[in-house]
């Protein structure tokens, strides 16, 4: 059965990375781009990235999968289908955690908070805002262009869609399905990123004691009022201290060294493989172990056995951000609107899977395309605002903070 085959997911996997491997070969700008970036300091962190978003992809293909056989969404029965997706969304955060954590250790008060900032929205705007149009765009003309609400209702909808929530646009049920709902999790970066400097007051800085009381009123108040989806669960947000650890690990040469080795490299697999079939929710304390071993090695610069290496595997690090967030929109189009023009039934494995292989291919291509003329132009855009804003402070200091990708 799909829902239980692991052998899939491998299939899938090895038909991404094919296809990342020949848009390497066939588009020069990628190659250029890898060229041009080089090896990241955390080049490990990169390759695994794309096998997170990936990982999040199958995941919502085998819940597909399962509705359009029962008419009901729910978790896979199968512990590694399940964690494929709730795990690579926790390594997510850590990876977060890790990576913003890292450079406050790092720069301390002289941390650019306007780079930060800005770096932030750039990054997460300029591909959102066009998918949140086309939803949109896509709802009205399944509805036949019919206004069904009040237009100040649709401008709270708005409103919330820019915030990362989800409700029902114009009345369509479940709208936040056309992209599996992937962006709850942005809710929770966007609250780390607002309390960063609010905890870097607490536990680095570390003013007087009036100041770090107040800071952690902030936290909780930042807690309180960013629950736009629901109010922000304790058990997602654990998960970011998996990477803020892995920020003070690294800082010990000594644990370094030994997450390099071989023996480390086992054991990171072994974690992992124990968190994906042993339980079938990450968000608890024994996957989040596990997944936080794993996720210290591989901070340490462990590229496991070298399957975090390969140009293919970088690129699709590269594109995870498009492939996370638009995944959802060409699934729902390749194997539920697809099928209906074509009068195939999809609930035949024999037609999903084929549907699920020309969607791999599809996803990667798209997610290309989108990081190159979307993605990088948003990123240097926000350098450009960055400038600007320095030039009418008379500042034009160099830029301390480096966009982080």
């Amino acid at each position: 059965m799909i829902e239980t085959n692991p052998l899939i997911a491998l299939a899938a996997y090895l038909l991404a990375i094919v296809s990342a491997a020949l848009l390497l070969r066939v588009v020069p700008k990628i190659a250029r781009h890898l060229q041009h970036s080089g090896e990241s300091r955390y080049a490990s962190i990169d390759g695994l990235r794309g096998y997170l978003a990936f990982g999040v992809f199958v995941h919502h293909a085998v819940i597909t999968w399962i509705f359009l056989r029962t008419g009901e969404f729910g978790f896979p029965p199968s512990n590694f289908y399940s964690m494929i997706g709730q795990g690579s969304v926790a390594l997510f955060f850590m990876i977060t955690g890790f990576l913003f954590w890292n450079r406050l250790l790092t720069q301390g008060r002289q941390h650019d908070w306007l780079a930060f900032g800005i770096s932030r929205v750039f990054r997460l705007y300029p591909l959102y805002l066009p998918l949140m149009l086309i939803v949109f765009v896509t709802v009205f003309h399944l509805q036949n262009w019919e206004l069904k609400e009040p237009g100040s209702a649709l401008f709270k909808q708005i409103l919330a869609w820019l915030t990362f929530d989800r409700p029902d646009i114009n009345q369509y049920p479940q709208t936040g399905m056309l992209i599996s709902n992937v962006t709850w999790t942005l809710a929770y970066e966007v609250f780390f990123y607002l309390a960063l400097p609010l905890a870097g007051m607490v536990f680095i800085y570390r003013g007087s004691w009036i100041q770090v009381v107040l800071c952690l009123i902030g936290i909780y108040a930042l807690y309180q009022v960013v629950g736009w989806e629901h109010s922000l669960k304790k058990h997602f947000l654990a998960s970011f201290l998996g990477g803020i650890a892995a920020a003070y690990w690294i800082r010990k040469p000594a644990l370094v060294a030994w997450s390099r080795t071989r023996l480390a490299g086992v054991i990171a697999v072994l974690a992992l493989v124990i968190a994906f079939t042993a339980f079938n929710r990450a968000f608890k304390t024994g996957p989040l172990f596990l997944l936080s071993l794993f996720f210290v090695i591989v901070a340490s610069g462990n590229s496991l056995f070298g399957a975090l290496k390969p140009r293919s595997i970088r690129w699709l690090g590269e594109i995870s951000y498009s492939t996370y967030l638009l995944h959802g929109f060409v699934l729902w189009l390749m194997v539920q609107r697809l099928p209906l023009l074509l009068n195939l039934d999809a609930r035949e494995a024999d037609v999903y899977l084929p549907l699920i292989a020309i969607c791999t291919c599809l996803l990667i291509l798209i997610s290309s395309l989108s990081f190159l003329y979307i993605e990088l132009p948003g990123m240097a855009a926000g350098k450009k605002v960055l400038q600007w804003i320095r030039s009418r402070q008379k500042g034009d200091k160099p830029l301390s903070e480096k966009v982080a990708r």
